[in-house]
């Protein structure tokens, strides 16, 4: 062949990975690296007893096999949380564990931007997919990922979830919605909360129907839930035929008051309501009136893209029911807006802000304007002590910058928010769209770093009031293991989630009287008998070779290791190695951790006999001290200002040793105590 004619063949084309993939794997890299950083500066665990309980689960899981709290029983609360965290945590001391766990959380919530760039980029083009996969790594509610909490798995599954269900909304399918049915039974391993991806599922598929004006779209759906109802009654058979238990509890686990059904109240109405202001709030407003137009464009036959039919379809059914779920939850368990059980809408809104953009930025007004209106009345109407109180923190952290302004400033600042939300969709041009996703972006950056702030207070501020800034592990730093802890009502039940958490030589807890408390879920309930004896329900004396007490209680026994109150703001705790039977001597009531009293004070000595309560009283304020014994005054105590005297308080002569004698200091003024303690005769 002449030259001008020759071919070269052309080498192996290598494999080249699209630019946007790259930039989406950077998105998740920074995002992980940012959140890891700014979780140094937070206290883990934080948020009780939820960190404590999957942190122990996945130790459990990893270690023994089992989804219990070490040694302590426990009813299901999750599968995948705790087995993520909890390997770090099993294999490591735990604060190098908790390192490894945040990490571990920081790329599972990261990775939120997968799912959200590939929905994103089938109803809009790749710069704005691009900007959804961002905007979803901006927000708050990513902190969650440096604390042992479900938040981080359940965004990422949940999410790809609800793609899937897109997706088979397209091209409707038995295997496509058999795929999103794999993803929700996923989610639901992570927290049973995302049950309500199933009901979302048969109203997506309505509303997909009704848009479509297409009923065979139907048809598979109709099949998959016979299919669900067959395998329902096969698996309710074989459980019944092997004697096993189809109760609530059982298929709930910790979860089970969720699926209790009530009547709704107006409380639970207004919660509702609240939350639905919620979902506002963490897309400011501005992605909220972004998907109501592209939804009003897909529900009136505008827009017949399937996609954006399948999204739109998706996003209200999943957005409503969500609101729904939260909102009655809320009302029974919460008393507040709970935006960390609202966050998976989060990449919907984001997703039909882009989408929005995409497609020139539709006006709709005949459905913006009515929506925008809702936001302002709901900006309006909501308690602030719903959204921006230090209270309502762990549970909701967008709108947390409001909590550094007056209620007036707060409500002013709110409203203004959603005005603005309101005119920036409205007036934005077309093709300034853009203008509305950066806004979107800066506010979630902002309110993030301030959150970060706040978290970073209240984080320290809580562990420090639990348990002080002594050692948390001063347990097992003193080689104490197989300890039963005694959980009372005088001390804060945060010390006491706390204290188990960073002590794994406490292997049981015990609660003293009937009242429950929120950790452990599970414990058996002890008495004091009248001799002192520690007793159960069925009258056996409580056996463990090391009891560990708050210090309001003195043993029959040998102290072995003791951390003091300090700085805290509940009572120290005292480990004994008791004389068997466990008994107690003397409990102290109305005193401050420090020892202080002011009103009445109480000092119960059990098995009293012959001898005398020794008090050392501090002098505060000078004033005396009444001295009673059951009831009876038998002295009054002087100890002047800034002095400090041991006063003797006798028993009454017909202690013989049977009944408890209960000591009785009261005062006027202020003073102090330090020893106190039971002379016998």
């Amino acid at each position: 062949m002449p030259g001008s004619e020759t071919v070269t063949p052309d080498g192996p084309r290598g494999r080249h990975v699209p630019r946007a993939a790259l930039a989406v794997a950077c998105l998740v890299v920074v995002s992980t690296a940012v959140r890891f950083a700014a979780a140094q500066a937070f206290t883990t665990p934080w948020i009780a007893p939820d960190e404590m309980v999957y942190g122990m689960i996945g130790e459990s899981l990893w270690s023994q096999g089992t989804l219990g709290l070490r040694e302590l029983p426990s009813p299901y609360y999750s599968l995948l949380t705790p087995a993520l965290v909890g390997a770090p945590l099993a294999a490591l001391d735990l604060d190098e564990g908790i390192q490894w766990a945040r990490l571990l959380q920081a790329l599972a919530m990261s990775l939120v931007a997968v799912p959200t760039y590939i929905w994103a980029r089938r109803v809009a083009s790749t710069g704005w997919a691009l900007a959804a996969a961002a905007l979803v790594l901006t927000a708050p509610a990513l902190h969650y990922s440096g604390f042992l909490m479900t938040e981080p798995l359940t965004l990422t599954v949940v999410t790809v979830a609800l793609l899937m269900l897109a997706r088979a909304l397209e091209r409707p399918s038995l295997w496509r919605y058999g795929v999103f049915v794999a993803w929700a039974t996923a989610a639901a391993a992570v927290r049973l909360q995302a049950l309500v991806l199933l009901p979302a599922f048969i109203v997506a598929a309505v509303v997909d129907a009704l848009a479509a004006r297409d009923r065979a779209r139907l048809r598979p759906v109709l099949r998959l839930g016979a299919l669900a109802v067959g395998v329902t009654i096969v698996v309710g058979v074989v459980t019944a035929l092997a004697g096993g238990e189809l109760s609530s509890r059982r298929l709930l686990g910790a979860y089970t008051p969720v699926g209790q059904a009530t009547p709704v109240a107006s409380d639970q109405l207004a919660e509702i309501a609240w939350h639905a202001f919620g979902i506002a709030v963490i897309g400011l407003g501005v992605t909220v009136l972004a998907t109501a137009a592209l939804a009003f464009g897909v529900l009136t036959g505008r827009d017949r893209d399937p996609a954006l039919r399948a999204f739109v379809s998706v996003t209200l059914a999943y957005v409503v029911l969500l609101v729904l779920q939260v909102g009655l939850f809320s009302a029974s368990f919460v008393g507040a807006v709970a935006e960390r059980y609202l966050i998976t809408a989060l990449p919907l809104l984001v997703i039909g802000l882009c989408a929005w953009g995409s497609r020139g930025a539709p006006r709709a007004l005949a459905i913006v304007l009515p929506v925008w209106g809702a936001i302002v009345v709901g900006a309006l109407l909501v308690p602030i002590s719903q959204i921006a109180v230090p209270e309502t923190l762990p549970n909701t952290l967008t709108p947390a910058s409001l909590g550094a302004l007056s209620s007036g400033d707060a409500r002013y600042a709110l409203v203004a928010a959603a005005l603005g939300a309101g005119l920036l969709v409205v007036l934005v041009p077309r093709r300034s769209a853009w203008v509305a996703a950066v806004a979107v972006g800066i506010g979630l950056a902002l309110v993030t770093i301030d959150a970060g702030r706040r978290i970073d207070d209240a984080s320290a501020h809580e562990q420090r009031a639990a348990i002080g800034s002594g050692p948390r592990a001063w347990l097992d730093d003193s080689g104490v293991e197989a300890a039963t802890l005694l959980a009372t009502g005088d001390r804060l039940w945060t010390a006491t989630a706390r204290t188990t958490f960073w002590n794994r030589g406490i292997d049981r807890v015990v609660r003293l009287g009937s009242e429950a408390i929120p950790f452990p879920p599970v414990t058996s309930s002890i008495e004091v008998d009248p001799r002192g004896v520690l007793r159960s329900a069925g009258g056996t004396a409580l056996d463990s070779r090391l009891l560990v007490t708050p210090s309001t209680l003195v043993l029959a026994g040998e102290r072995v290791a003791e951390s003091p109150a300090a700085d805290s703001e509940t009572y120290g705790l005292v480990a004994w190695r008791p004389e068997p039977p466990a008994r107690v001597l003397l409990s102290t009531a109305g005193f401050l951790p420090n020892g202080d009293f002011t009103g009445s004070a109480r000092v119960t000595v059990y098995g009293c006999g012959q001898g005398t309560l020794d008090v050392t009283i501090l002098g505060k304020t000078g004033h005396p001290v009444d001295a009673r014994v059951n009831g009876i005054t038998v002295a009054r105590l002087e100890t002047p200002n800034e002095g400090a005297i041991t006063h003797r308080i006798p028993a009454p002569p017909y202690a013989n040793g049977t009944e408890p004698c209960v000591f009785e200091l009261a005062t006027d003024g202020y003073a102090g105590s330090t020893t106190i303690a039971f002379a016998p005769a």
